[in-house]
């Protein structure tokens, strides 16, 4: 071959004995073209000066090809069949398109360009997706695969059945993010990543979309491609973060509450993304999602408010509470039917109405009310009031996600469904400004993950701590209180209390060498002190969540609770011997049911 190679910009159709030295950025899935059963495959090739081109195998070349043309590898490429691409097809990668044939000669350099390869991504930190959710941007991350979810099958509304799979990845702040893979990379990529999971494999991904489903979460799209535990240094100071690291993501992992948060976080938009209600009808052929402000209302009481589902694709089955079934819909053996709240709202602002319905957690999040409450109110007490059970409506001004479906292309009506409920006092996070970070190389972006690499990172909490914990920093009075404490009772030996008892242990393990390197003997007894004064906090609240749970359990108890105290107090404040006079408190100390008073 001769050793002078060109550039992709200087091959032309029509140029023979060319030859160009390039690398495989991107490798997409094999397809079935839309209007012939003809297969295809697109890669993308990067020269050194950072061009690329689009090029295509076509039917048997495909598998011919596929183990000559791996991604990130470096090649020499001549006689490759170039053409002028046609306008509605043309990329970024330029107006010409190669395809690759039998004529086609490839030869393998051993070369490593990873670093060339990183300048084409512009990573998108996972607390800024939700800026681009349910648009058309092409997403870049880099994340490390700590969990997947069962393979399922999902049914579209064109009534085709899709394979997909959840991967669950995290960054080096320990944010998690869902990654949905469709069809080819579930066989392809999730196989790979489910047979390695033990290793925590690290990915970089390309041409990303950015969802609304569950909160803010990541799907493929035809053309995404993978790097898995690729040839980059970034990819080895992520391997080395988790290392260090291990104990944290290993207690994320065993937790799973990524898996149970539904929506997750998400921020009040800009003014300017907000929709007038009037203003929708004319959008909803060329926008399907929604930001509008204004307040909701259930008008129908009738309606039912849950429905049962399958807990793996959530949709309808007739399956009893509680039951292991096989779904019909997603074909998942092991799933399990449970309610799921369901209501038919109307949303209106100063221009106008529209009728929505919100399903899960946005049905919950406005009626006040979870999918079992609702279904065991709707069982026991079938005739009996809904209105005592949920709220109706809000006076109070808020902010809804709305998604607008066509059910079928010659349908000219919408429905809508409810993605989100925020109230006023939702905070405004950062990604709505603009980032400092943005328009940096990746270079600079793996000199900051170094720079990360030597903290210790603290995961973020998937919800607000009900509860304060040991690592809580306790106020600088409480403190200086434990400290004063602490110095009198070392002098004192007289009594042999739990403190005096901790004092002496302290100075046991501190004097046989049996307290570890980092710990002194005055943090040895500061801890156990604060265990002690967290644990008495908490027995006061753990109660009182406790008996908010079993009342929200039991709406029967509830109701002649919130009767009695409005008989016997009304506006008043209770007493020490007031407190008598409530016979249903009394009853649940000794066991009574309603029913049965005596």
């Amino acid at each position: 071959m001769n050793n002078q190679y060109q550039l992709i910009k200087d091959v032309h159709p029509g140029d023979v004995g060319w030859t160009v030295k390039v690398t495989i950025a991107e490798k997409s899935p094999a397809r079935t073209a839309k209007k012939s059963p003809k297969k295809y495959q697109n890669i993308i090739l990067m020269d050194s000066e950072g061009s690329t081109v689009q090029a295509t195998l076509y039917d048997h070349n495909i598998i011919a090809f596929q183990d000559e043309l791996i991604q990130g590898k470096t090649y020499l490429i001549s006689n490759a069949l170039v053409k002028l691409t046609n306008l509605e097809y043309r990329s970024q990668s330029g107006d010409t398109q190669w395809t690759i044939s039998g004529k086609t000669r490839i030869q393998q350099v051993d070369e490593n360009n990873s670093a060339l390869l990183l300048t084409a991504y512009n990573f998108i930190d996972f607390e800024d997706l939700e800026n681009h959710m349910d648009t058309n941007t092409d997403i870049s991350i880099i994340g490390m695969v700590i969990d997947t979810r069962p393979k399922r099958m999902i049914q579209t509304r064109s009534g085709n059945q899709c394979q997909v799979q959840d991967i669950i990845l995290v960054n080096k702040r320990l944010e998690t993010i869902i990654l949905t893979m469709w069809e080819n990379f579930v066989d392809n990529e999730c196989n790979y990543i489910c047979e390695n999971l033990a290793k925590k494999p690290v990915i970089i991904a390309k041409h990303l979309k950015v969802s609304s489903f569950n909160g803010v979460s990541l799907s493929t799209k035809a053309n995404s491609s993978f790097f898995i535990d690729g040839p980059f240094d970034i990819v080895e100071h992520f391997k080395t973060w988790a290392k260090k690291n291990a104990e944290t993501l290993n207690n994320i992992m065993s937790e799973k509450c990524y898996l149970h948060l539904t929506p997750s976080k998400i921020s009040l938009p800009n003014k300017s993304k907000y929709t007038d209600i009037k203003n929708i009808q004319g959008l909803q052929k060329t926008q399907r999602f929604f930001w509008i402000k204004g307040k909701a209302f259930v008008k129908v009481l009738n309606q039912p408010f849950w429905y049962m589902s399958c807990d793996n694709c959530n949709k309808v089955s007739g399956a009893n509470c509680g039951d292991i079934y096989q779904c019909v819909y997603c074909k998942y053996p092991n799933s399990k039917a449970a309610p799921r709240a369901k209501v038919y709202l109307q949303l209106m602002d100063s221009t106008g109405y529209i009728n929505a319905t919100a399903i899960g957690e946005p049905a919950e999040s406005f009626l006040l009310c979870n999918a079992n409450t609702l279904m065991n109110h709707s069982v026991s007490n079938p005739d009996s009031n809904i209105i005592d059970l949920i709220r109706l409506a809000t006076e109070e001004e808020k902010t809804f996600y709305i998604k607008a479906i066509q059910q079928n292309e010659e349908a000219t009506e919408f429905k809508y469904e409810l993605l989100f409920v925020l109230g006023s006092d939702s905070t405004v996070t950062a990604g709505n400004q603009q980032s400092k970070d943005k328009g940096k190389s990746p270079m600079v972006e793996d000199e900051q993950s170094q720079q990360m690499d030597s903290k210790d990172v603290t995961p973020p909490p998937a919800k607000r701590s009900l509860f304060q914990t040991p690592e809580t920093p306790l106020p600088t009075k409480k403190k200086t209180e434990i400290a004063e404490t602490v110095k009198r009772r070392s002098e004192d030996t007289c009594d042999k209390d739990l403190l005096q008892l901790i004092l002496g242990s302290a100075k046991n393990y501190g004097d046989n060498g049996n307290l570890p390197a980092d710990i002194t003997p005055n943090k040895f007894i500061v801890d156990n002190c604060k265990n002690i004064y967290f644990a008495s906090h908490e027995t006061t609240a753990i109660s009182a969540s406790w008996c908010l749970m079993l009342l929200a359990s039991h709406p029967e108890w509830q109701a002649r609770a919130r009767a009695e105290v409005l008989e016997i107090y009304g506006l008043r404040f209770s007493t020490a011997d007031t407190l008598r006079s409530l016979k249903t408190c009394s009853e649940n100390r000794t066991g009574h049911r309603p029913g049965k008073r005596k």
